[in-house]
């Protein structure tokens, strides 16, 4: 008997111990065989070890894998360095986060190599972003553009009687189940989330008012607005960003939130969810409205080695983060949903900077793991305030990305994301 990583877990093994989530709540019982299936919860739940029947005491050998080569490991080493070129690798959390990107970047090297690609490092030369046909355009005010096209229609209504039930004290739990039920596509694609290991729940659940009793009214309309945003924005042009890409990166972003916070044992976790889902309207506003200006922003960016965010103000005239606040705040949603939008890339201005540390955080994860893009190349600054003001070991680092892997993942496919 003995203890294994999770990665060293296979189906067949016997379980000598109960394994439980990070709340306590048993997920498989002592005795049980693991399954493929079993194994999925764990990484869910973010399980990083188990007991089981016949394991030695050592657990898994360090060193590189037998798969990966020293040459391929030090070029994902090098690539990674050049991502994570805007932040302090004198930072524990950073080296430990490079650690885990070059490792994960090196895997997927591997595996185009024993796949026979043609050129297996290709993975590693960053896009090149043609220089755009027209002279750059002036910088516009965001007032302007608020004005100018951004009403709310924008949004389905759905979004915005969510919002009304959000802010009326007097709202229950039926009103919100029929706000979500009277939508068909809502109601259907939020059951599927509901009953899949995202949740974990052991019965399935049917209808919305049964989901509603079951994870809470406000988790689920914080969950129903952030999926009913989702297939909102429409005339994006692909040249600019990949609409699969951009809703992976927020999708990612709020998954990572939502774990983070969940290890606060923060209330609603479903808001940070929303939040990540949102936290780049504002840069997917710019790419629809102002695709001349998108386009230079994203060639000036890459031509400097800069953030695409720290360009913004000059090529645009304002940034996406302000941006989106403003929005948030004309569709009246609630405060703490502007304002951590708005923050994510100033957590110390917050009036709440834990909140937004939270999702500064869960931004920089989302674009270290590569989990889409919202047109951001590089890994934005880590904010050393923000991660001190999270209290977390670094070695959640590697626990938070394997629970990342299967979410987003998961969540991709139930919200049928394409584009």
């Amino acid at each position: 008997m003995g203890t294994l990583s999770l990665a060293a877990l296979k189906a067949g093994m016997r379980l000598t111990a109960d394994v439980m989530d990070r709340n306590g709540r048993k997920l498989l019982s002592g005795g049980e065989l693991l399954t493929e299936q079993s194994l999925r919860v764990m990484k869910i739940w973010g399980v990083t070890e188990a007991q089981v029947d016949g394991a030695g005491q050592d657990g898994e050998e360090a060193g590189l894998p037998d798969e990966i080569s020293p040459e391929v490991y030090e070029a994902a080493r090098h690539r990674t360095a050049e991502r994570f070129r805007h932040n302090d690798e004198a930072l524990p959390v950073v080296q430990e986060l490079m650690r885990l990107c070059t490792m994960r970047l090196a895997r997927r090297v591997a595996e185009r190599q024993a796949e026979g690609a043609d050129n297996p490092l290709g993975v590693l030369d960053e896009p090149v972003v043609p220089k755009p046909g027209i002279p750059q355009p002036a910088p516009v005010e965001a007032q302007a553009l608020m004005q100018e096209d951004m009403k709310l229609g924008s949004l389905p209504s759905v979004f915005h009687k969510l919002v009304e039930v959000v802010n009326d004290s007097r709202s229950s739990a039926t009103d919100v189940a029929e706000v979500i039920a009277n939508d068909t596509d809502l109601a259907a694609r939020l059951l599927r989330i509901v009953n899949s290991p995202f949740y974990g729940l052991r019965a399935r659940i049917d209808t919305i008012s049964r989901a509603t009793a079951i994870i809470g009214s406000n988790q689920l309309v914080s969950l129903a607005m952030g999926v009913s945003v989702i297939s909102s924005f429409k005339g994006v042009p692909h040249a600019l960003v990949s609409m699969r890409h951009f809703w992976e990166h927020s999708i990612a972003c709020g998954v990572a939130a939502r774990i983070l916070a969940s290890h606060h044992r923060a209330p609603n976790t479903e808001r940070f969810f929303v939040a990540g889902i949102l936290h780049d309207i504002g840069r997917l506003v710019i790419y629809k409205r102002l695709p001349d200006h998108a386009s230079h922003l994203l060639y000036v960016a890459q031509q400097r080695g800069s953030l695409v965010h720290q360009c913004e103000k000059e090529v645009v005239g304002f940034t996406h983060d302000r941006l989106a606040g403003m929005l948030l705040k004309a569709w009246k949603c609630p405060v703490s949903l502007e304002k951590n939008v708005r923050y994510h890339h100033l957590p110390g201005m917050a009036h709440n900077t834990l909140e937004a540390a939270l999702m500064s955080v869960a931004d920089v994860l989302a674009n270290a793991l590569e989990m889409g893009t919202s047109g951001e190349r590089l890994v934005p600054v880590l904010d050393p305030a923000a991660w001190e003001a999270l209290g977390l070991p670094v070695s959640l680092l590697w626990q938070t990305a394997v629970q990342m892997d299967y979410q987003v993942a998961e969540i991709v496919r139930l919200m049928e994301v394409d584009g």
